[in-house]
């Protein structure tokens, strides 16, 4: 422990001192106005005036619903991906180049990609769409509530999905082979031995994917900023975007630490709960 002391010493020093000023900050009413900063202790205030913002709430509704989907698909999908290269017809190396291009694309080039390709006047989505025939004139996709949020978390799974597939497929690698030739010697069939030796054995993995993921989704910010910047009213704005907003468009620093300090604790809170339902436990532990 003697050893360790001086790195942990300037972890904590890294880590906290960021973490308790944003907190005094958020406890604070700070406002630029001509140039200078005006502070004034407000205690609870900034917090109170959370529950009465109603942009607050929808930002909150919004980020609820994006973090819940977004988990969820690139969950789901990512473990989908990951049996498929971890089958023998999947097991090339090309396969895996493939999907690492959307990760390996930085955030901000990721999203001006996605604005060319959701384009009104030009979009390739557009051009391909009617040119089925499914569509008859082109759609403006970031221009409708529900359309915007969707397309936010469609382009965030297909970025998300390339890091989380190959975590899982790490973790597919370290089934033990003879686990599944005793499942298959006592009659299991493919969808059992998933279920009964698969995921069990995955449980540890699934927990960092849902946790890091979990986490990413809340911190959401290039794709909202490059794509629709909150619009249209509001209908993607997200807290991690909120909290941006308030604090360097309308310059309110202490209101806008508070909208932060709120996405901090429930990505901590999150992430235990996650960590404590699926990390695996010792037998007889009714945890």
């Amino acid at each position: 422990m003697v050893f360790v002391a001086p790195a942990l010493i300037v972890l904590a020093a890294i880590l906290g001192y960021p973490i308790i000023d944003s907190i005094l900050l958020s406890l604070q009413r700070v406002q630029m106005t001509g140039g200078a900063i005006q502070q004034s202790w407000v205690g609870a205030g900034n917090f109170q005036r959370l529950l009465m913002d109603a942009v607050f709430w929808k930002a909150a509704l919004n980020t609820a619903y994006f973090s819940a989907m977004e988990v969820v698909l690139v969950t789901l999908v990512s473990l989908a991906v990951a049996l498929l290269l971890n089958h023998p017809m999947g097991r090339s190396g090309l396969f895996r180049i493939l999907l690492i291009i959307p990760w390996a694309i930085a955030p901000v080039a990721n999203a001006v990609l996605w604005k060319w390709i959701l384009n009104a006047n030009y979009g390739v989505l557009n051009g391909i769409l009617k040119s089925l025939g499914i569509i008859d004139s082109y759609q403006v996709w970031l221009g409708t509530p529900f359309y915007a949020l969707n397309f936010l978390l469609i382009v965030d799974v297909w970025k998300s999905v390339p890091f989380v597939a190959l975590l899982m497929l790490a973790g597919l690698q370290r089934v033990p082979q003879s686990l599944y030739r005793a499942a298959y010697m006592d009659g299991a069939g493919p969808l059992q031995s998933f279920v009964h030796v698969t995921l069990p054995t995955m449980r540890g993995v699934l927990a960092i994917a849902i946790v890091l993921q979990t986490i990413w989704s809340l911190r959401v910010f290039d794709l909202v900023f490059v794509l629709t910047r909150g619009g249209p009213a509001d209908a993607t704005a997200l807290l991690n975007f909120l909290a941006y907003r308030v604090t360097f468009n309308f310059l309110d620093l202490g209101y806008g630490s508070a909208i932060a300090n709120v996405i901090f604790a429930l990505t901590f809170i999150l992430a235990a709960l996650y960590v404590w339902i699926l990390w695996p436990r010792k037998a007889g532990d009714t945890r």
